[in-house]
């Protein structure tokens, strides 16, 4: 049989992706140095998953799947795992070759490319819109933080649309199949909050075929696709229930299943997230014009400004380090807490997007209009919060989840989706309705001058007029010397003119680019060439305001953020297996830096269990608070560690936590708190209660080293012989793996012994000489176990069997996938080679 093979055909595809590779590899050539992206998320992520790591390298064959680093303990789920039986994931992580962040760029541009060409257009077209979709600014603010699933989560956004698109347009059965596979990368990149925005999108496509089918009568040609999407879509989403189903488990314990307490008005009751905490990271909805005037509120919130600045005359001479000071300026006014950097989706991009709306006809224009203005609703969040409540209430698990801004990702896909099918709409004509009459010319001459007027005149306006924006001041500026906040209100105006006239000209040039190549006077690929060139250079100088060589480092330097603190080695010179650090120096809640050395009171994680989030606001939060009273009201006079040692109260939340060390600085030696309950204990008599609510305020009604609180609810609790024990026997702890504890007790009569260990019921299991018996929950967030009269061996190990039946579940639909794959091929091959073809 003799290929039918044209390099002529090939060459421009083949050229594209080198080119893909080459930009992507410019733009962070740093990595060509050896250097890597200093990411902060990064780092936290290094310190909370330490333990986990650590243990997995040295045990290959006894991975961990909970660790002691943080929080007192919580499962890995949410941290890291080595996940099982997917058959796709060496597929997945073959995709992301070579360094990142460039591998996400290729990524993102190779599915942007595709999805492009689903929807018809030619090559040169196909990778402009690429380009749009990738180098939008927020992606690189992410990645220079260190949210890197959700990077790669966006970076497979457009394969999982291209997939559809083809489906629907092209053909049904490879369509499908490809939708099997970018489904399972995209729930393969573990960000939910950003598979949830693409589900808007697809499920707005969806519609809009429907819409279409319905009009040409043609619904059982729509059904075709739909169905196949669907089973396509299930069996790729199927592929990462070793992942999903574990997570899924989790998350009912997390922060995000709510809290059971019902009399604290601080807290969501009930199933998700309070929706003020949700949607605290709220998207301006003044500040939506920096989706085409970067600067419009300023940028990030620590940004450089130059030395002619307002802000620099001031600082100089004045204030010693001027030079340091101007570099970490807050420049944004917004109404967000902080922001990396605005949501800049490219001036052209807006231009080509309105001018779409104006001449675009069809159901694709109003999926885009529709699944866009949805975004934008829900990313406004608190300042349309009747709409927010209206999602909180009632679409499915909206209410898991935080930063509701996030939700413009979809605009990071249908803005350059409508700007690329508008420039096909008007370079193209004869591929959709071929119409160029003199009707037709006046027509798009007016929806220009129109979509200007929208978009460079409203630049030029602002330019002119920055005040028009609003007051430039920011909430933050009350902190700040009165002479540097004025200076500052007038830096960030000159920032808005600079950026508005920016805007201005790059889309007065795309304008006419356009319309002398809709006239004829330029070739149809020169202007596409010229177009994709503008919106590179646009892009990429917004992009490297905020990622750009200085934020790479070498290796070494990115390690030695990790190098002990004189605290720590001074900690790490006890050999005792398990106690926990508090760590006053820092954020204690939210920096996971010292669990990369020590088992941690504290710690970062959004998903924390949220009966210990419960905990730390009854009484970790508030006993911490009186420990550094205690410590500062003697710290001056002491002359000794033992002085203000000796100095400490009663903590009982702290000392049945185990809290051995507590750290005051970095340079000082540690606290040692010598009323710690340590790892177990042996209790004389229970408290019941009834409810969550007495179980967490029965707390302080007792003395933890005597008695233990119990819930009447848990069904372990309900066959206890007694409510008093014996505790003349001891209890210690004899081994320690994070998912594996050993103790020995000895008790001449029964014995109730606490467990300084979070309960966690999915996946913990004891047992007494090798007999499983029932876990209790004690003290609202601790362990309890009723032990026999004599001596015996006592044994915790962690490993839930979600995991189990999803990595056989993985296991049997992603092998399934490669086998429809080879069978589409094969019978591909030989219908070809008949000269037949698969249906549709």
């Amino acid at each position: 049989m003799k290929l039918d093979f044209d390099i002529k055909k090939i060459w421009p595809y083949l050229a594209i992706l080198v080119g893909f590779v080459v930009i992507s590899y410019a733009y962070s050539s740093e990595l060509l140095k050896g250097k890597i992206v200093n990411q902060s998320d990064n780092s936290s992520w290094r310190g909370m998953s330490r333990e986990i790591i650590k243990y997995n390298e040295e045990h290959p064959d006894d991975r961990t799947l909970w660790t002691n680093s943080m929080f007192s303990g919580m499962p890995a789920t949410s941290i890291s795992v080595i996940y099982k039986g997917d058959a796709t994931q060496p597929l997945y992580q073959a995709l992301f070759w070579g360094q990142r962040p460039a591998s996400y760029m290729i990524v993102s541009l190779i599915g942007g490319f595709l999805l492009f060409l689903a929807f018809g257009t030619n090559v040169w077209l196909a990778a402009l819109g690429a380009v749009a979709i990738t180098f939008c600014s927020y992606n690189m603010q992410i990645i220079q933080v260190g949210h890197n699933t959700k990077m790669e989560a966006i970076a497979f956004m457009p394969w999982v649309m291209a997939a559809v698109v083809y489906a629907y347009r092209k053909n049904a059965l490879w369509g499908a199949l490809f939708f099997a596979f970018a489904m399972s990368f995209q729930i393969k990149a573990n960000h939910p909050q950003i598979t949830y925005y693409l589900a808007f999108i697809v499920l707005g496509y969806a519609i809009a075929e429907l819409c279409g089918a319905i009009k040409g009568k043609a619904i059982k040609k729509f059904l075709k696709p739909s169905i196949l999407l669907l089973i396509a879509g299930l069996l790729g989403i199927a592929t990462n229930t070793n992942k999903l189903l574990p997570t899924y488990e989790y998350a009912k314990y997390t922060m995000r299943g709510g809290t059971e307490l019902t009399k604290d008005e601080h807290v969501q009751t009930g199933s998700g997230l309070k929706i003020d905490y949700a949607t605290a990271w709220s998207y301006g909805i003044n500040e939506t014009p920096n989706l085409m005037i970067p600067n419009f509120n300023g940028g990030s919130s620590a940004g450089a400004l130059g030395k002619n600045s307002e802000t620099y005359k001031v600082l100089n001479g004045k204030y010693q380090g001027a030079d340091r000071i101007i570099k970490q300026m807050p420049l944004y006014w917004g109404p967000q807490p902080f922001t990396a950097g605005p949501m800049y989706l490219g001036a052209i991009c807006i231009f080509l997007a309105v001018l779409g709306l104006l001449l675009i006809r069809g159901r694709y224009k109003w999926w885009i209009m529709g699944v866009s203005l949805l975004a934008l609703f829900l990313a406004w969040g608190s300042h349309l919060m009747w709409f927010s409540e209206l999602f909180f209430r009632y679409a499915p698990m909206y209410n898991k989840f935080r930063t509701v801004s996030m939700a413009l990702v979809v605009l990071q896909i249908t803005v350059p989706v409508l700007g690329v099918l508008t420039v096909k709409e008007l370079l193209f004509p004869e591929a959709v309705h071929g119409n160029n009459s003199a009707t037709e010319r006046k027509k798009t001459l007016r929806s220009l001058y129109i979509a200007l007027g929208a978009t460079a005149g409203v630049a030029l306006l602002l330019a002119i007029i920055p005040s028009l924006a609003g007051s430039f001041s920011s909430s933050s500026d009350g902190s700040l010397p009165g002479d540097i906040a004025q200076a500052l209100i007038k830096d960030r105006k000159g920032l808005l003119r600079a950026d508005a006239l920016r805007s201005m000209v790059f889309i007065a040039l795309a304008a006419g680019i356009l319309w002398f190549g809709y006239l004829g006077k330029l070739k149809k690929n020169l202007c596409v060439a010229l177009l994709g060139l503008l919106i590179f250079i646009d892009l990429w100088a917004v992009d490297k305001r905020y990622l750009h060589d200085g934020h790479f480092v070498r290796k070494q330097e990115f390690q030695s953020q990790f190098a002990p603190r004189p605290v720590d080695n001074l900690i790490l010179q006890d050999k005792d297996p398990y106690y926990r650090v508090l760590d006053l120096s820092v954020n204690t809640f939210n920096d996971a830096y010292i669990s990369y050395h020590h088992k941690t009171i504290g710690g970062y994680s959004p998903a924390k269990l949220q009966r210990y989030q419960d905990l730390i606001d009854y009484y970790i939060a508030p006993e911490m608070a009186q420990l550094s009273k205690d410590i500062n009201t003697v710290l001056p006079q002491a002359e000794t560690m033992e002085d203000i040692q000796n100095a400490l109260g009663k903590y009982p939340v702290l000392g049945m936590l185990n809290t051995k060390y507590i750290v005051i600085s970095a340079e000082a030696p540690p606290v040692q708190y010598s009323q710690r309950l340590g790892n177990c204990w042996l209790v004389k008599d229970v408290r019941w209660a009834e409810t969550p609510d007495g179980e967490i305020e029965t707390i302080a009604q007792i003395d933890p080293a005597r008695s233990v609180v119990l819930s009447k609810q848990d069904p372990a609790a309900s066959v206890l012989s007694g409510d008093t024990y014996c505790t003349e026997g001891t209890i210690a702890l004899v081994s320690y793996a994070p998912n594996r504890l050993k103790y020995t007790c000895q008790s001449p009569q029964k014995a109730l012994a606490v467990f300084s260990e979070m309960y966690y019921p999915d996946g913990w299991v004891a047992t007494v000489d090798g007999t499983p018996v029932e876990i209790m929950r004690a003290n609202y967030a601790l362990r309890a176990l009723e032990l026999p009269e004599g001596a015996h061996e006592v044994e915790f190990y962690f490993h839930p069997k979600s995991f189990d039946t999803g990595e056989n579940i993985s296991k049997a639909s992603s092998w399934l996938i490669y086998i429809l794959l080879l069978t589409l091929a094969i019978l591909e091959f030989f219908l070809r080679k008949r000269k037949h073809y698969l249906p549709r």
